[in-house]
């Protein structure tokens, strides 16, 4: 619910702070230069631990993302084992009670950076009608209380641990499933109304259901029969005589399974295990179990299990792997939608969902589809939640070289977009070019 500008800016530029001052330590600490050849040796063995730390043993150890907290905790501690020594202060009369006054020395001069910084977040949040913005200023009064009375290091170790844990620990919502891979963490999660069993992965949902089990069959979240994807199923099935071969790069709950018919052929394609074990497994979502003919689910990356369907394949093809924060360009090149096109037989359609709270994706897609001659289309669906009350906006693009199809998608209100100047490739794709700066 951040803008993903001011994220960026305030992880980036704590880190930066936090960073320094552990390096300037560092530095203050160095020996002579007899022994500077141990010492950067301890240095870079300490960096090999840290990255191995954070790239194997936590996804293996952890069900959540902890070692940012973790690590955070760690650097206030070493910072806190190498404070420089203290002058001797002058004798003084003790005070009578509690004397406070040692946590709050220098306070300006830590309160006035973290007020301005605070300030300019709370107005990007404000200014852009952000969804954390309630949250983000409760959490930015708890750090400056935590800053106020933060002279004394070990104090403010024990003040931000606890207040990291809280929030990593305590304040989660309950999950009936919670675990994690090399693809982040996925999680099951009930709408607070109760109405929806969603699918999580990091902060972004990847499918909902509904809980009542007479509405279960209806596909929800991006995936609502009013929405582009009713859309697709609808034409493809006209024209093939509601016998449609589907390829779905990206399983998600398995909402799409819901379109399936007797006589429909589906494969997914999905490259982390342990979305295929949730969707597969009824406790959380039956969308798979409850089609009339078992979808094929194919364990992998998608560009790469692509290359093993033989050419014309699929009467439709979605690709709908992109609307998390981490986006797997290499889907998306020109080189990856060209294969794509190929498992699409001659009259066929592919679609792309490109729905995304942080990247416009649609304009290099765009050009790299009409590279090949296709058409391309889009449709920006905002739902009626009072009819679809699961329903969530989306956006999609199809390119066909069908006529019939490419009618058919106009009259239900899909539009032609302007692609980008170039599109991505294998070799060159500027993500960051693409990236909303807002909310």
């Amino acid at each position: 619910g951040w803008p993903v500008l001011a994220v960026l800016a305030m992880e980036l530029i704590a880190f930066g702070v936090l960073a320094t001052a552990l390096h300037g330590r560092l530095a203050q600490d160095r020996p002579d230069p007899a022994h500077l050849t141990e010492f950067y040796l301890t240095l870079s063995i300490g960096g090999a631990l840290a990255s191995a730390f954070v790239a194997l043993v936590a996804p293996s150890v952890f069900p959540g993302i902890w070692e940012l907290p973790i690590l955070l905790v760690g650097a206030l501690i070493a910072l806190a084992l190498v404070a420089p020594a203290e002058a001797p202060a002058a004798r003084v009369t003790p005070k009578r009670g509690l004397d406070f006054g040692p946590f709050f020395a220098g306070f300006r001069g830590r309160m006035l950076p973290y007020l301005v910084a605070a300030a300019l977040l709370i107005g990007a949040l404000l200014s852009t009608c952000a969804l954390a913005t309630e949250a983000g200023t409760r959490w930015l009064l708890v750090g400056g209380l935590i800053l106020l009375v933060g002279a004394r290091p070990w104090f403010l170790v024990v003040a931000t641990a606890l207040v990291l844990a809280l929030a990593t620990f305590v304040l989660q919502p309950p999950a009936e499933f919670r675990a994690r891979s090399f693809f982040g963490v996925t999680e099951v999660l009930t709408s607070p109304d109760g109405d929806l069993k969603l699918l999580m992965n990091g902060t972004t949902v990847h499918g909902s259901q509904a809980s009542d089990p007479a509405l279960r069959r209806r596909p929800q979240s991006y995936y609502v029969q009013a929405g582009p994807v009713g859309d697709l199923f609808a034409i493809t099935d006209a024209r093939t005589g509601d016998a449609p071969r589907v390829g779905v790069t990206g399983l998600g709950s398995g909402a799409i399974a819901a379109y399936i018919r007797p006589g429909t052929q589906m494969t997914f394609f999905e490259i982390d295990p342990i979305v295929i074990a949730v969707a597969s497994d009824p406790r959380y979502f039956t969308y798979l179990a409850d089609a009339p003919s078992r979808p094929t689910v194919i364990e992998g990356d998608g560009r790469l299990s692509l290359r093993e369907v033989g050419d014309g394949s699929f009467d439709l093809l979605i690709m709908d792997a992109f609307s998390s924060d981490s986006v797997p360009v290499h889907l998306l090149t020109a080189e990856a939608i060209a294969d794509e096109l190929r498992t699409v037989d001659g009259d066929g359609t592919i679609a792309f969902q490109v729905s995304n709270r942080y990247y416009d994706l649609g304009p290099p897609i765009a050009a790299a589809l009409a590279a090949h001659d296709l058409t391309v289309l889009e449709r920006r669906h905002q739902p009626d939640t009072s009819v679809d009350p699961g329903a969530s906006p989306s956006r999609w693009l199809a390119a066909s070289g069908d006529d019939g199809t490419l009618r058919a998608l106009r009259a239900a209100g899909w539009l032609e977009i302007s692609p980008a100047e170039r599109p991505f490739t294998d070799d060159y794709a500027d993500l960051l070019s693409y990236l909303h700066l807002g909310s």
